[in-house]
């Protein structure tokens, strides 16, 4: 398990994890509340809330279904550029506690190998919180699984 963990809080915006994420090159996280694990985020989860409250916009740069439609569609955001605007800034201030899985499957320090592949494959999770006594102590993830599998 990785020791040295980085976990996010409640309260932390979607769009200050995002950035983390991609700078650490993380794809998920514990979210800790008062040295409690209360959640987990994952880039899956940013995705899809983005893709949610992005859907029309996304449609229409996607898949247009004629250079017609696409030029309408344009020309309708871009009347309404202030909206989408205010739309992007209401979504940047989002909080993780809106969005993460709040059913967190954990696994305790002693646990073994075997058992933490059955709990990530039984749950369809790829990290598992590390806790003990209440408090996160690692986070395992599949990539761990698998190291421990070739050393």
């Amino acid at each position: 398990m990785n020791k040295e963990v980085f976990f996010v809080k409640p309260d932390f915006s979607i769009f200050d994890v995002a950035k983390v994420f991609a700078k650490s090159d993380i794809s998920g996280a514990p979210v800790v509340d008062k040295g409690r694990v209360v959640g987990v985020v994952s880039v899956s989860d940013l995705t899809k809330f983005m893709s949610i409250k992005l859907a029309d916009a996304e449609a229409v740069m996607s898949n247009p279904s004629s250079l017609s439609i696409l030029l309408l569609n344009f020309a309708r955001f871009s009347k309404d550029s202030v909206g989408f605007k205010k739309e992007i800034s209401r979504i940047s201030k989002t909080k993780i506690k809106n969005i993460m899985s709040k059913s967190v499957v954990c696994i305790g320090p002693d646990a073994n190998l075997f058992e933490a592949a059955t709990i990530m494959d039984k749950n369809d999770v790829n990290r598992l919180p590390v806790v003990e006594k209440g408090k996160l102590v690692g986070v395992l993830s599949r990539a761990d699984l698998l190291k421990a599998l070739v050393e």
